[in-house]
């Protein structure tokens, strides 16, 4: 007798005849990325139809193109290769800019001083100073302010006597005045006047 059965029944093909039959789908052999998987590893079969081969991580088919995760084939993705092209295009681009920079340089920003520089008073009626123009001028005249050594003006004089001058170009002017320097000055200033 068996565990479970009723005494006194026997179980035969008529006392299941109620019940019908199922059909399940069977796995259609190399029938893609899914293919059919035997109930052992070693029965396994890759998608080309082939038996895989163990490369010490996963299972790979022999065409090297899918591995095996545990459920399903996937597709190896290949590492992508350098553009060396572009990467030697990029480079040659950089060494003719680097070059073109190096043979032709060309100042951005212009940093020559403009103006009166090197001032410098020689005497009790005696200055010296270097002037770069700016721009020419043909009727140019100075504004001399005198200071002294804390910086409080003590004198001013107008310079009368024109001068001519060109854009760009520097000039070293030495000026003897009509009457004496305050004696406490120690600096003073050249402001250009073009009229």
């Amino acid at each position: 007798m068996i565990i479970g059965q009723s005494p006194g029944r026997n179980p035969s093909l008529p006392a299941l005849a109620g019940l019908k039959r199922r059909i399940y789908p069977q796995p259609v052999e190399n029938s893609g990325p899914c293919a059919k998987i035997g109930s052992n590893l070693s029965e396994l079969i890759d998608p080309s139809g082939r038996r895989p081969s163990f490369d010490g991580a996963a299972w790979v088919s022999q065409d090297g193109k899918f591995w095996w995760n545990g459920t399903a084939w996937q597709p190896i993705v290949q590492p992508r290769r350098m553009p060396w092209g572009i990467v030697g295009f990029v480079a040659a681009i950089l060494v003719v800019g680097a070059l073109v920079v190096h043979f032709f340089p060309r100042q951005i920003i212009d940093t020559r001083q403009y103006g009166a520089t090197n001032l410098r008073i020689d005497g009790p009626t005696l200055i010296e100073f270097d002037y770069r123009a700016q721009g020419s001028c043909n009727n140019l005249t100075f504004i001399y302010t005198f200071y002294d050594a804390q910086g409080i003006k003590v004198g001013e004089v107008v310079d009368s006597q024109s001068r001519q001058v060109n854009d760009g170009q520097s000039y070293h002017f030495t000026i003897g005045l009509s009457d004496p320097i305050e004696s406490s000055a120690t600096r003073f200033t050249a402001t250009p006047n073009c009229s």
